[in-house]
């Protein structure tokens, strides 16, 4: 009896391991080989490489060490491979995202795979983070994170090396000379040409004021300019025009002029009567002979010569060594006298530097109680978003600051504002868990009343790539700092608002929201919503439909999400949640079972205002008087500095004096007995 045995074997999407892929492609073709006990089949199949895993970049020239602002990469070049370490497929899709670079391609984040396995951005990047900053790459696949690298942006310092120690008032500053070097203090001649300048901001130096003046080869000059007709001190910036953070405070103490004139005529004078007096006591210890023409050679008086007085060769030689001290001492006595005046130019200047120095303290005790007397929580917390560069809120708070907007219409039209500014709270720890709770993109997020205004901060090109010509894209441009993220937009319009009641009878014009309990509950704080304070301003902005910021932008945001003193009082509060909770402590309960353990302190928070809010105060004029404390800042540690050199020029000028002295004494010890075998054994002391 013959019995046949068929074995039908189905394979399909099996998952094999091997590094060796790369053998076979673009096709990917290979044969499928399986062994019985006495037989062996074969069949053609396709084999594929698994999802992106680990990026490899080549940094054959090290260009993390050395990227400057402005500069294009080269050689930024992306390897892409699987767990298996096999190039991934040709045409796979990730994401690149970028801080402190930007596509000079400009076709946004999403980049391919090309048919060798790399993603090649070779002169793709370019460098918009000033110096001294960092730049991040960030790679995704289908929302993975597989790469993040940081990049140190190169540190360069600008400094004057060339600066007078003061000047007479009503004369010129003359080529003072600045270079831009790095951490090592080597110049960077890299920095030069026209589009390298240095600006001067001086309220004192008009003539200078809105100059620029070109780097050559990381130097620059600054050939002159007047200083003011009073003394006192002058002091200015200079900074790099392009790249701001590149900046040196210059100060100049202006002394009177005719003082100048005076302590060197006092110093000239007594100079010359030292000099008089060693002349007369010269006089008085030689006397020449006229008859024979002699030089003085003899330290005592006489009335004739005879052949008696003629001098033996040792005598002429103690003569002689007379002659080589009186010099000497002669010398060192214009040396003590030239220390001595250096010694009270430094008392002088640490003297006039303390004053400078408790003026300048005066100054910033004078701005802090005054900003702290004028900037609110609100001023903070815009400070706060302006340094989130790259994002939309930090270009719509620099616009606002300006306030010189462009007639016609434009995205700025119909904004609302950010949503960290549309609200206060009464405490930091609830200002902290609101912020947390909502995340930093809700609370950097843009309001606008309508969604046609939403129209007008972006618009996209027949790629459907961003077009920088456009909305806030161009503003960002203009002020050097594009935008490099995504940001979200709230419409006030498209928003379903509360349909409850509302408290009309009261300032705050709250919800009237069920209570979550039907009793009270332990730790209960209040519902997020009603917790938040409007200013007045705030509270006059209201949606085509009637509804205000209330009932349609804060519930969107919080709903019913109730606030609780601890993370137990809220775990017990557990079976009333609607929205979620949130604790003073840190805990917050997000929907139905979705809790977030860890601690975060976001840095943009509500503002904090125990009291009802008020109408903002100008925030231009609170900017410019936290810019104005900071250069004061500044303008002290450069003092600070100037003081402790001269106490340290002054130290080593005393010590400096004390060895003169030494050495002065001791000759005059000798002169004072001149004849006998002291002058033979006397060596002068080298100068």
């Amino acid at each position: 009896m013959l019995i046949i045995y068929v074995i039908v074997l189905h394979m399909k999407d099996f998952l094999f391991k091997t590094n060796k892929l790369d053998r076979v492609r673009p096709n990917y073709e290979a044969m499928l080989k399986i062994s019985l006990s006495d037989s062996e089949l074969s069949h053609p199949c396709k084999v594929k490489p698994g999802l992106p895993s680990t990026i490899n970049m080549d940094m054959s020239l090290a260009w993390e060490k050395n990227l400057t602002p402005g500069e294009v990469i080269d050689d930024a070049l992306l390897e892409v491979l699987d767990h298996c370490g096999n190039h991934v497929e040709e045409g796979m899709e990730l994401i690149v995202n970028t801080v402190g670079l930007s596509f000079v391609d400009k076709c946004g984040p999403v980049r391919k795979v090309n048919s060798e396995g790399f993603v090649d951005l070779r002169g793709m990047l370019k460098v918009v983070s000033g110096f001294g900053s960092e730049a991040c790459l960030t790679i995704f696949h289908h929302k993975k994170k597989i790469f993040n690298r940081t990049f140190q942006i190169a540190i360069r310092n600008l400094k004057a090396v060339k600066v007078p120690e003061s000047c007479p008032a009503g004369t010129f500053l003359e080529n003072i000379i600045f270079e831009v070097s790095d951490c090592d203090g080597v110049i960077d001649e890299s920095i030069h040409g026209l589009q390298h300048t240095l600006s001067i901001r001086s309220n004192q130096l008009k003539d200078v004021q809105g100059a620029q003046y070109a780097f050559e080869h990381g130097r620059c000059v600054l050939p002159r300019a007047q200083v003011p007709n009073e003394p006192g001190t002058v002091s200015f910036v200079a900074y790099h025009t392009h790249f701001s953070d590149l900046e040196t405070i210059i100060q100049v103490p202006i002394l009177q002029g005719s003082s100048c004139c005076t302590i060197y005529n006092y110093f000239r004078l007594k100079s010359w009567i030292f000099l008089w007096q060693i002349h007369v006591y010269a006089l008085d210890l030689v006397r020449v002979n006229s008859e024979n023409d002699f030089e003085p050679i003899c330290s005592y008086p006489t009335s004739s010569l005879s052949s008696q007085d003629l001098l033996s060769p040792s005598q002429l030689a103690s003569c002689q060594s007379v002659r080589y001290i009186e010099d000497a001492l002669r010398k060192v006595s214009d040396e003590i006298e030239s220390i001595d005046s250096n010694i009270r130019s430094e008392e002088e200047m640490i003297k006039f530097l303390d004053s400078q120095k408790k003026s300048v303290e005066n100054r910033i005790a004078s701005l802090k109680d005054e900003i702290g007397h004028r900037v609110g929580a609100k001023e903070i917390t815009r400070h706060k978003i302006e340094e989130n560069v790259g994002t939309a809120a930090a270009v719509l708070c620099n616009l606002s600051n300006h306030k010189a907007y462009e007639p016609g219409r434009s995205f700025k039209d119909e904004v609302v504002g950010i949503v960290a500014l549309l609200g206060t709270v009464a405490n930091r720890d609830l200002s902290r868990m609101l912020s947390v709770y909502l995340g930093e993109d809700n609370m950097l997020a843009v309001v606008c009343k309508t969604q046609d205004a939403a129209n007008y901060f972006e618009k996209y090109d027949t790629e459907g790539n961003v077009d920088i010509r456009f909305g806030i894209h161009q503003e960002a441009a203009k002020l050097g700092v594009p935008i490099s993220r995504r940001f979200p937009i709230i419409c006030l319009d498209e928003i379903r608002p509360y349909n409850g009641d509302v408290f009309w009878n009261i300032r705050q014009k709250k919800l009237n929201l069920p209570f979550p309990h039907s009793k009270t509950h332990k730790g209960f704080r209040g519902l997020a919503v009603n917790l938040i304070n409007l200013s007045a301003e705030n509270l006059e902005i209201i949606t085509s439909s009637g509804h205000g910021l209330r009932e349609t932008l804060f519930y969107r945001l919080f709903g019913e999400l109730q606030v609780y003193e601890t993370r137990n009082d809220m775990r017990q509060a557990m079976p009333h949640l609607r929205n979620g909770a949130i604790s003073l402590d840190g805990g917050i309960i997000k929907g139905d079972g979705m809790l977030l353990l860890g601690y975060s302190d976001p840095e943009i928070i509500f503002p904090v205002m125990p009291d009802a809010p008020d109408i903002l105060e100008d925030p231009e004029d609170v900017f410019t008087k936290v810019k104005k404390m900071n250069a004061e800042k500044s303008v002290l540690e450069t003092v600070e500095n100037k003081i402790r050199k001269a106490e340290e020029n002054r130290q080593k000028l005393v010590m400096k004096r004390n060895k003169k002295k030494r050495k002065f004494d001791e000759m005059a010890e000798v002169m004072s007995q001149p004849s006998g075998s002291q002058l033979d054994q006397y060596h002068p002391v080298s100068q």
